[in-house]
């Protein structure tokens, strides 16, 4: 470990705009006020967020949820606490914010339900700028902040009716109450007080959030062992973090019980060493040169960093690159910044590596829509060199290079925001309904949710069309909720049921998307050359993800 000189006791007396390097102006700029950054930060992501979110049509993870939020408080509660334990935070939320968009007369269509998520998602990236500030400089958490608004993975699930936004908000706000808690003056309880409340919330609005809590011990040990200048005041505190934890585990119970019957990924597949360059591809927006300059940006400030410390010494070229400061400072800099460096890796890689090897098992974890919760380290760790490095010069060329590149993507991201077309099939039925028609929907079972999906939208534009109690293969949320069997989504298929139906309705909607296997394929054809052979065909409407036909039955 390096000795404290004088003078470094010293910088560590300074402000935090001086400690990181901001010239003069920059400092007496009001603009560069926290608050204001903040303020400007969030405004760019709420644009980001909020662009054409109501364009791409709702896909089914997005029409079970708003499906589900809907139901009646009881049957909602039943739900998740039984069948679908996962989410229930999103999903109470959800429940009021659709209540109370319908108290004001507005019909649940794909910008209402998604703006809780885009908000969320704006309101996290100033969170995370103010956690950025105190470690690397309002410049470098600046850069970081604009990077991860405009992250192609953070930017899918900022607009989707889904929980992720929401869970990473609690856990931007959650590592900032935790970095208070250690490094933060007197008094910590209120900092340990709200690291339980968010992070337990996080836990509730997503179940992959306890791998971030096994991320944060990891990294708490390791600040417990490695000689760096949080070693003291970690040891010191260590005792209020361990108590937190046993805290968030017991609020945590119902959840953890309620998680234990079955597994709930299932139909995730067992990874294997070719999806972790599948996932960086996504989270890159399959542009290869947005991985190479935000990993080499990454690989070069952590080998910077490494480097200086092992060796405990700074070449001359290296000073005039970090912005001409003495030896002394620069080892300083350096190693000031190292723990927090090691937090970040702790959030980045664990949760990548140990979801990997719980989903060689019967629990799938490692999927993209979890592992968005590492996009904020990412960010942080790619411009560990605008921290480090204070030379204008290079400074402008890294900014440029990491902004530019992020910038880039953003447009391929709306050009393939659309996930499944439900939307234009489901409006072409609409346009069509006539009173006493009949729908017949398939596949119904859960995991292929063709009713749900078709019905977010009977609900959502709602003209009289709607799915009755005797549609073969209905789905029911009330039996949902008690694990009651649901009717078999086969009978969708049968001929003989499905004659029976059709002799109650003058004319049928016969509904096809998401099947599942090429079995199920064969028996959809059978089906329809059945009701080609039966009745009169009408007119069709055929998109990527769903096929109604209209048939006259009488």
């Amino acid at each position: 470990m390096i000795p404290v000189r004088k003078n470094s006791r010293q910088e560590g007396k300074k402000t935090l705009f001086e400690r990181n390097g901001l010239d003069e102006s920059m400092r007496r700029g009001w603009i560069f006020h926290p608050f204001t950054m903040v303020a400007l930060l969030t405004v760019l992501a709420l644009v980001l967020d909020f662009h054409l979110l109501g364009r791409p049509g709702i896909w089914f993870d997005e029409a079970f949820s708003v499906e589900l939020a809907r139901q009646p408080l009881p049957l909602l509660w039943h739900t998740i606490f039984g069948p679908e334990p996962n989410m229930e935070l999103y999903y109470l939320l959800l429940h009021v914010w659709l209540q109370v968009t319908g108290w004001v007369g507005w019909q649940p269509v794909e910008w209402i339900v998604r703006f809780p998520s885009a908000l969320c998602a704006a309101l996290s990236t100033g969170v995370l700028f103010l956690l950025g500030r105190r470690y690397l400089g309002t410049l470098a958490a600046a850069v970081a902040t604009v990077l991860y608004a405009c992250n192609y993975l953070q930017l899918v699930y900022a607009q989707q009716a889904r929980s992720y936004a929401l869970q990473l908000l609690l856990l931007s706000v959650g590592w900032l109450a935790l970095f208070l808690a250690l490094q933060g003056a007197q008094p910590q309880k209120r900092w340990w007080i709200a690291y339980v409340v968010v992070m337990t919330l996080a836990i509730y609005a997503q179940l992959f959030s306890m791998l971030i809590v096994l991320s944060q011990v990891v990294a708490i040990i390791g600040l417990w062992i490695m000689p760096t200048h949080w070693r003291a005041q970690t040891r010191q505190r260590t005792p209020g973090f361990f108590i937190s934890l046993i805290a968030i585990g017991v609020l945590s119970i119902p959840m953890f019980i309620e998680s234990l019957h079955g597994s709930k990924t299932g139909w995730l597949p067992v990874p294997h060493l070719n999806d972790f360059q599948a996932f960086f591809t996504i989270l890159s927006g399959d542009t290869p040169r947005y991985l190479v300059v935000m990993g080499g940006c990454m690989l070069a400030g952590l080998l910077c960093i490494v480097i200086v410390l092992w060796r405990q010494r700074v070449p001359a070229w290296y000073l005039r690159i970090a912005g001409g400061a003495e030896e002394n400072v620069s080892i300083t800099r350096h190693r000031d910044l190292w723990p927090f460096v090691w937090i970040m890796l702790c959030w980045f890689i664990l949760p990548i590596v140990v979801s990997y090897g719980i989903s060689q098992g019967s629990l799938r974890l490692f999927s993209t829509r979890y592992l968005v919760v590492v996009v904020p380290p990412f960010c942080f760790l790619t411009v560990l060199l605008l921290s480090i490095w204070r030379q204008w010069l290079v400074r402008a060329v890294l900014i440029l290079g990491i902004l530019g590149s992020a910038v880039l993507v953003v447009p391929h991201y709306y050009q393939n925001a659309q996930v499944e077309t439900w939307n234009s099939a489901v409006h072409w039925l609409l346009d069509r309904y006539q009173a006493g028609d009949g729908l017949v929907c398939y596949d119904n079972a859960t995991t292929q949710g063709c009713q749900i999906a078709v019905e977010y939208y009977l609900h959502a534009y709602p003209n009289g069309a709607y799915f009755s109690a005797d549609s073969p293969g209905a789905f029911s949320w009330q039996k949902f909720s008690t694990n009651e069997a649901q009717n078999d989504p086969e009978l969708a298929l049968n001929p003989a049921i499905i004659s029976s139906y059709a002799s109650h309705h003058k004319r049928i909607f016969m509904i096809v998307g998401r099947v599942a296997n090429d079995a199920g394929a064969v028996r959809v054809k059978q089906t329809q050359l059945w009701l080609d052979q039966q009745y009169h065909f009408i007119d069709q409407v055929v998109t990527p993800t769903v096929i109604i036909r209209l048939y006259q039955t009488q």
